[in-house]
């Protein structure tokens, strides 16, 4: 499941560089690249996600290993603790936002994906697609 997301997770961050480069040379609208950085946001944060029908366990130490890797807030939390109950992980935004690919985007496709997290970080985003996130997973986010 975590090769699945992060798999995908890349794919929509090349997607959006490749679309925000091209745009910036071609001086194209800002369109171009919004829809493809749109489509990020919402894998990012879980949107789709599928609710898992039973636990997920494993046996070779994976789960700790994985969710050791990663930063934590001051509060002990990390985006790469897993759920596995109900969801895979228990803060739904995506880990990758602390990678080097992430990172990697043009200034204007960072600027729109950051812009549209607050929007539904903050509950000004009212669209159904991310009313799976609750006030305490905003929060914790």
């Amino acid at each position: 499941m975590v090769q699945a997301h992060q798999t995908q997770m890349h794919n929509l961050i090349t997607l959006t560089n490749y679309q925000t480069r091209l745009a910036l040379y071609k001086s194209a609208e800002p369109k171009q690249y919004e829809g493809p950085a749109e489509e990020l946001v919402r894998y990012m944060l879980f949107a789709n996600e599928a609710p898992l029908e039973a636990p997920v366990k494993g046996t070779s130490g994976y789960t700790e290993e994985f969710a050791a890797r990663g930063p934590r807030d001051p509060q002990g939390r990390s985006l790469r603790d897993f759920d596995l109950h109900t969801r895979m992980f228990k803060y739904p935004c995506s880990y990758l936002i602390y990678s080097e690919a992430f990172e990697s985007l043009p200034k204007p496709a960072k600027e729109y994906v950051y812009r549209r997290l607050l929007d539904v970080l903050s509950g000004r985003e009212q669209d159904p697609a991310f009313a799976r996130l609750t006030a305490e997973d905003r929060q914790a986010i």
